[in-house]
């Protein structure tokens, strides 16, 4: 994402209005704020950072617009980095894991069932990608 604008102030106090904004969407499953402002880190360069699981809807594209547009008006900033779980690589969808906050959870036995395969994959995946760097750059 280009970085044009800094987060306004008191985002942190605003980022509570989160949770009930995605409840409201039946679509989304379960959502995480990660990155820096899931850790109450915010940097300069900081934007929000969600994640969503969303329901079996056809048109995940328009979905992840709607909802940019929704939380860009509560939040008050277009700085918002929004990514769909249902296609994310298990590259970044592990890195989402480690550094989460929870924030919708309507199945929670769907998002434990996620986050298990999620995570035994990226396990899998970091030890090949240690490998091949070592090679690479060793």
């Amino acid at each position: 994402m280009i970085k044009r604008n800094k987060l306004p102030e008191g985002i942190a106090e605003r980022l509570d209005l989160l949770k009930p904004l995605l409840e409201r969407d039946q679509r989304v499953v379960f959502a995480y704020l990660f990155g820096g402002l899931a850790s109450g880190v915010q940097r300069p360069l900081s934007d929000v950072d969600i994640a969503v699981y969303l329901d079996n809807c056809r048109h995940k594209a328009e979905v992840k617009l709607e909802l940019i547009g929704t939380v860009s008006d509560a939040l008050g900033t277009d700085e918002i980095d929004l990514l769909i779980l249902n296609d994310a690589p298990v590259s970044l969808a592990g890195r989402i894991l480690k550094n989460r906050r929870l924030l919708v959870d309507r199945l929670p036995f769907l998002r434990h069932a996620f986050e298990s395969r999620v995570m035994r994959e990226f396990f899998d995946f970091s030890r090949k990608e240690q490998d091949i760097l070592f090679r690479r750059f060793a």
